[in-house]
């Protein structure tokens, strides 16, 4: 192994955490799209409750898509640095297998 470290544990932790997240919004962005606010019978406020609806469906859908995108950067900053580590641990091993 080289000097290069990160903690992977850590790193694992938390795109468990952001893929949580996404799983956890995805339900209640659903769920809003499909509310309407006619049921609550008063136009002014059945307005308004469909305005707030739009609105927190749409900021649902920006954090789901975030914590999904954030995950994934996540992981391939772990796949670069696992692959770079192992190239630092050991650096003939490319000339050996008829590379440069």
């Amino acid at each position: 192994m080289s000097d290069l470290s990160i903690d992977y544990e850590v790193l694992n932790r938390v795109r468990g955490n952001l893929d949580h997240i996404a799983h956890l919004m995805k339900q209640p962005g659903r769920d809003m799209e499909h509310i309407s606010g006619a049921s609550i019978g008063v136009p002014e406020l059945a307005r308004r409750m469909d305005h707030f609806g739009d609105e927190w469906s749409y900021g649902i859908k920006k954090l789901t898509k975030f914590s999904v995108n954030a995950s994934e950067a996540l992981l391939k900053i772990k796949e670069s640095f696992e692959k770079l580590d192992a190239e630092l641990a050991h650096p003939n091993a490319k000339g050996k297998k008829g590379g440069k």
